[in-house]
């Protein structure tokens, strides 16, 4: 049987996103894997209510409370081997429905440490599986400056589901109708992050987690996710990845230029074990925070919840008068 990669579109139509991922798909076509791509805004999808303890987790992504457009999308990414999602910054980060994609098909019910931890439902049997992926983030700003949030915000879909990011493209200067084609250089790199997907999903392995098959000389700062968003913060002398949290130590070369030095980390938030620490903390916090207080606090939760006198509804949920 064929490996298939899903791309997931979140540009417009005929546009620099689209051209990009048609690209790609066009490269991985030629190595004999079956493509499919779905245009995010052509979809119906709601925002995720967040139901505590709803459905979906036990039964799967078809009992979604939601009647739209989610649980087929998170149908197409459980048959899938290999995922590739391009989306356009629009200010700093992704167009919204990004968002909505991300908290709809992945979150809890796909988090494959929880399912390792306390057993795989029935519903996700032989399609909970550790996957590679690629990312492309498109930018029109000349310069990062105004595209920072871009891939930062792409990889949030990638966490619970373990999809091991091998590649990533990260454009800007790209705005206008058609400038893709443009750029040559773009196509070449995106043809290559192609390339780096479909050798990922045509050799399956679970290790292909932390294993970066893109450009190692491409000056971004951390080395696993490879990205150079970090949180700094005064007194200390390291930084973390904003991304998936790897601690880089910080210093001046001889010139006085800025350099990090990033020890091994098989437990950030690109990697199973820093998924089970996560696991692990809110289960605790659960356990040791909240359950010994939770009586406590009831009956001022029923006055909040039913506290409405600042409420104002949208005009499609006023009744007619």
């Amino acid at each position: 049987m064929a490996k298939k990669v899903v791309a997931f579109t979140a540009g417009r139509r005929g546009g620099n996103c689209e051209i990009y991922v048609k690209i790609a798909l066009q490269e991985l076509k030629g190595m004999g894997i079956e493509c499919e791509m779905i245009r995010l805004h052509e979809c119906d999808l709601r925002p995720c209510l967040d139901c505590p303890n709803g459905p979906c987790y036990a039964k799967g992504p078809d009992a979604c409370v939601l009647k739209d457009d989610g649980p087929w999308l998170a149908q197409k990414f459980l048959e899938s081997d290999g995922y590739l999602l391009a989306a356009p910054v629009w200010s700093l980060s992704p167009c919204g429905v990004v968002t909505d994609f991300r908290d709809r098909v992945f979150g809890p019910k796909m988090d494959l440490s929880q399912m390792e931890v306390h057993g795989i439902p029935e519903w996700a049997h032989g399609r909970a599986m550790q996957r590679p992926g690629a990312l492309i983030s498109v930018g029109g700003a000349l310069s990062e400056h105004w595209t920072s949030l871009g891939l930062a915000t792409l990889y949030t879909t990638t966490f619970s589901a373990q999809t091991n990011i091998v590649d990533n493209v990260n454009i800007y200067q790209v705005a206008d109708p058609g400038e893709a084609l443009m750029r040559k250089d773009y196509i070449t790199k995106v043809r290559y992050l192609a390339q780096n997907l479909g050798h990922a999903v045509l050799n399956p392995q679970k290790d292909w987690e932390n294993k970066w098959l893109g450009d190692l000389d491409d000056g971004e700062a951390c080395p696993g996710c490879h990205t150079s968003l970090v949180i700094a913060k005064p007194g200390r002398d390291y930084v973390e990845c904003a991304v998936c949290g790897r601690r880089g130590y910080v210093a001046l070369d001889k010139e006085g230029k800025l350099k990090y030095t990033w020890p091994e980390d098989n437990r950030n938030r690109l990697t199973m074990m820093g998924k089970f620490d996560h696991v692990r903390e809110i289960e605790r916090h659960t356990a040791e925070r909240y359950l010994p207080h939770k009586d406590e606090i009831q009956e001022e939760l029923k006055m909040y919840r039913q506290m409405e006198e600042f409420t104002v509804k949208a005009p499609s949920k006023q009744k007619a008068k």
